[in-house]
């Protein structure tokens, strides 16, 4: 799924080329990497040419993470639980993680306008975790559309870099491949936050009131047995449309649902390769 790195500065992520830091990766002629320090005595004994034989290592560098943060107003279902706050743990976690790891770490959040004042320029500096958690807890998302999110992927360096985008996307399916098709360039890890009330609770029967979050307009439905059935066949639906454009892309999605199991999420990093 990840890509290698481009990067120059040693790090912990596998990159483009050869270096000094990494596993073994074969053993080249002198001619052809002319460091006298690695070469390898029993190799070059066992020449059948007779050529002096050097170790050659996977290259390690570092990267530039990011998380591109939806800040629309449906962003706000679920955030406000005694949970605790799942999108804000899950930022915080990966500044931290990415600093820990002598990476930098930046932070891009927007929803229907740029939020200029969230955005977090690539640091390494001390505590930028707690900086992010502070910012994304204090700020769940307000207005309709994703459109000041899309136009603030200007803001992403030109080198590949490792990109989380942070969404609900409950948005139109061409904005989330417009979305995804404007990072070509780097390593994307879409992440869907979502609530299981979204499902759990719905009523078998009654009267329930629903309202648009980015509107802010209200209804009246008289939830009914086949209306339920619909409801959640079409967040079915919905679901399977959108990992459709994970997959045209090549970006399989991590499941943020009601609060953040660091465990899942790695287990979920590892088996992409990162």
């Amino acid at each position: 799924m990840f890509g290698r790195a481009r990067g120059v500065a040693p790090g912990a992520h596998r990159a483009v080329g050869a270096g000094a830091n990494g596993a073994f990766l074969r053993h080249a002629s002198i001619l052809e990497t002319s460091d006298a320090r690695r070469i390898d005595v029993r190799a070059s004994i066992t020449d059948p040419f007779g050529g002096l034989k050097v170790r050659r290592f996977e290259n390690r560098a570092r990267i530039d993470v990011f998380v591109v943060l939806d800040l629309s107003g449906s962003m706000t279902f679920g955030r406000d639980g005694e949970a605790g706050d799942a999108v804000a743990e899950l930022c915080g976690a990966i500044a931290h993680a990415a600093v820990r790891g002598q990476d930098r770490f930046g932070m891009i959040a927007a929803g229907p306008t740029e939020r200029a004042d969230l955005a977090i320029r690539a640091t390494r500096r001390a505590g930028v975790d707690e900086d992010v958690w502070r910012r994304v807890s204090a700020n769940s998302g307000q207005g309709a559309g994703v459109g000041g999110l899309i136009a603030a992927l200007d803001e992403l360096p030109q080198r590949r870099s490792l990109v989380f985008v942070v969404s609900d996307f409950l948005m139109p399916e061409g904005d989330v491949d417009e979305l995804l098709g404007r990072l070509w360039r780097h390593d994307v890890a879409p992440i869907v936050s979502q609530s299981s009330a979204v499902e759990t609770r719905l009523p078998r029967f009654g009267l329930i009131e629903t309202r648009d979050l980015e509107t802010g307009r209200r209804r009246l439905v008289v939830m009914r047995r086949s209306l339920r059935e619909k409801w959640l066949a079409d967040a079915r639906a919905r679901r399977a449309a959108l990992d459709r454009v994970f997959r045209r892309h090549g970006r399989p999605a991590f499941d943020l649902v009601d609060r953040f199991d660091a465990d899942a999420f790695a287990d979920h990093l590892l088996s992409g390769g990162v």
